[in-house]
C-alpha cells in the first residue's frame, strides 16, 4: 500500500466555485482512473476507483482518495490524500505466475535439474522473478500519484 498526498494552490483568473473545480477535476481524472464512486460534497468528497486498462486481464491499483477543495477569493487550494493498494486481480496473476515458475522448475531440463537438490540456478531464477514483481508492483502503485499531479496541472492550466 502506498500513501498518496498532493496539494496545489491555483490563483484563478475568474470567479470559480468548488462545484466547477470538482466537475473539471473529476473529468480529468476519469481519463486515467476508472471511477467506481464519487462523493456528493462539493468541497470535500471521496473517490474510489482502479487504475489499469479495462480491456486488460488485470487492474493495477485500487484507489481510495479524499479531496478537499477550498476557494477564497481568487485563490483555490486542492488537497488530495489517500492510498493505493495492489488490485486483487494483479495479486492473483503474480501468484499464478510464481506457481507456474515453480512447477516448470520441476520439469526435467527446464532450469537446472542435473543436481540432486536445489542449487544456485534455481535460487537465481526465483530471485530475478521476485525482483521483477517488487519493481513492477511499486511502479504500478506510483502511477496514481502521477495521474493526480497531471490532473492538478491541467486544472491549473484551465483556471490559472
Amino acid at each position: 500500500m502506498k500513501h498518496i498526498e498532493s496539494s496545489r494552490k491555483i490563483i484563478v483568473q475568474q470567479a470559480v466555485t468548488p462545484e466547477e473545480l470538482k466537475r473539471t477535476l473529476v473529468e480529468r481524472l476519469e481519463k486515467t482512473i476508472e471511477m467506481e464512486s464519487v462523493g456528493e460534497g462539493a468541497q470535500k468528497f471521496r473517490v474510489l476507483g482502479t487504475t489499469g486498462s479495462p480491456a486488460s486481464m488485470t487492474r493495477n491499483a485500487r484507489l481510495d482518495l479524499d479531496f478537499d477543495i477550498n476557494v477564497q477569493g481568487n485563490v483555490a487550494r486542492v488537497i488530495v490524500s489517500g492510498y493505493a493498494r495492489v488490485a486483487r486481480s494483479l495479486s492473483v496473476l503474480y501468484w499464478a505466475m510464481l506457481l507456474l515458475v515453480l512447477l516448470v522448475g520441476l520439469l526435467p531440463g527446464s532450469i537446472e535439474t542435473s543436481a540432486d537438490t536445489s542449487d544456485s540456478m534455481d535460487v537465481l531464477v526465483l530471485l530475478i522473478f521476485g525482483i521483477f514483481i517488487v519493481f513492477d508492483v511499486n511502479k504500478k502503485l506510483l502511477e496514481p500519484r502521477e495521474f493526480i499531479e497531471n490532473a492538478l496541472d491541467s486544472l491549473n492550466t484551465a483556471y490559472g
